[in-house]
C-alpha cells in the first residue's frame, strides 16, 4: 500500500515527564500485525477500525461472545481472554509487530492487574512497539495547554499511572509509547455520554463553581488515527492527543443541558463531591493538553475540527448524543 492510498483510506474512515523522539511515519511496515487489548471498548474499537482502514492486520482481546462480535465488526480477529489470562496476553503480544493497550479493570485491583498484564506482554515481545494509554491527570493542572514534559504525580487512586508509564517507556528492546488522551468524545459514547445521562436523570446539568476551568478534548476517531500514526512512525515517548482549544466547563455543560433538554445551573465543589464523589474533583480541575508533539508527526484532529469540537459534536444529531 503506497502513502497516497493509505491517506485516502484514513480520511475515508475518519469522516464516516518523558521526552519523545520524533520522525514522520516512514511506512516501512505497510501491513503490521497489531494486538489490541480493550478492542471492543470505546477507544480500542476505534483504534481497530483505524488500523484496518490503513491496511494493517488486527487481533483484539475479547472477554465474551458479544465482545467477539464487536471486534469482528471492526474488521479485526477476536482473541478470547481477559487481562487476568497472562498466558494469552503473552502469546498474542509475541505473535505480531506490536501491542496497543487500552483495556483496564475497574476494581481495586486495577493497578496490580495492569502491572501484571503489561509485564507479561512486554516480557514476551522480541522487539516491536508497545503503546499504552494513561490520561490527562499525568499532566500538570493548568488552564493553558501544557506539554508532555510538564508532568505531576496525580496521587491518590491514580498514582499507579506513574509506574504504568515508566514500565512501558523503560522497556528493553521494545519501542515504548504512551498516549495521554484528555476527555474523549464522539459517536454518542464516551464519558460525555455519561454526563448527558446524569443530567437527564437529575433534571439539571450542573458545572462546578463558575465553570471557568478548562478541559482538553478529542474525538475518538481522531484519537484512533493518532495511535495508528504513532505505530507507523519511529517515535518513542509520551504524546498528548487533543483538539486545539480546551473547553470551559460552563460551555460544555451548556451543550450537555441543551442535548439533555434540562436547565443548566452552577453548584459548589462540596455539593458536587457529596453527589458524585471523586469524579467531582476531576471535573473541577483544569486539564489542558498541548498536542504540538503529535502534530509534528502530521496528526491533526480533523473530525473534531469539522464538528466544531465537543460542543459541536454534542449538538450534532448524527453523533447520537440526543438519543435518550
Amino acid at each position: 500500500m503506497d502513502d497516497r492510498k493509505r491517506e485516502v483510506d484514513s480520511i475515508t474512515w475518519m469522516t464516516g515527564g518523558a521526552s519523545a523522539r520524533l520522525r514522520p511515519p516512514t511506512h516501512k511496515e505497510p501491513d503490521m500485525d497489531i494486538f489490541i487489548t480493550g478492542a471492543n471498548g470505546f477507544i480500542g474499537s476505534a483504534v481497530a477500525r483505524a488500523l484496518v482502514a490503513r491496511g494493517h492486520r488486527v487481533r483484539g482481546l475479547a472477554r465474551s461472545g458479544a465482545s467477539e462480535a464487536t471486534v469482528r465488526a471492526c474488521g479485526a480477529a477476536p482473541v478470547r481472554g481477559d487481562l487476568y489470562q497472562l498466558d494469552v496476553l503473552a502469546r498474542e503480544a509475541a505473535a505480531g509487530d506490536g501491542v496497543v493497550h487500552t483495556a483496564a479493570t475497574t476494581g481495586e485491583d486495577r493497578a496490580g492487574t495492569d502491572a501484571a498484564a503489561v509485564t507479561a506482554m512486554l516480557s514476551a515481545m522480541n522487539g516491536g512497539v508497545f503503546v499504552t494509554t494513561t490520561g490527562a491527570p499525568m499532566a500538570r493542572s493548568s488552564r493553558a495547554p501544557v506539554s508532555e514534559d510538564d508532568t505531576v504525580n496525580p496521587g491518590g487512586p491514580l498514582e499507579w499511572l506513574v509506574a504504568a508509564e515508566s514500565r512501558v517507556l523503560g522497556a528493553t528492546g521494545t519501542r515504548g509509547l504512551v498516549v495521554r488522551p484528555p476527555m474523549v468524545y464522539g459517536d454518542g459514547a464516551g464519558p460525555v455520554a455519561g454526563l448527558v445521562q446524569t443530567a437527564r436523570a437529575a433534571g439539571v446539568a450542573r458545572y462546578i463553581d463558575d465553570g471557568a476551568n478548562c478541559w482538553s478534548t478529542v474525538h475518538v476517531r481522531d484519537l484512533a488515527v493518532a495511535y495508528a500514526m504513532l505505530l507507523e512512525s519511529d517515535a518513542t515517548g509520551v504524546f498528548h492527543a487533543a483538539d486545539a482549544s480546551p473547553e470551559p466547563m460552563a460551555a460544555l455543560f451548556s451543550a450537555i443541558g441543551e442535548v439533555a433538554g434540562v436547565p443548566v445551573r452552577s453548584w459548589s465543589l462540596a455539593e458536587a463531591r457529596a453527589a458524585h464523589g471523586p469524579l467531582a474533583s476531576f471535573l473541577a480541575m483544569d486539564a489542558a493538553l498541548d498536542a504540538t508533539r503529535l502534530r509534528h508527526l502530521g496528526w491533526s484532529p480533523r473530525v473534531g475540527e469539522a464538528l466544531g469540537g465537543i460542543c459541536g459534536a454534542l449538538r450534532n444529531p448524527a453523533q447520537g448524543y440526543g438519543c435518550p
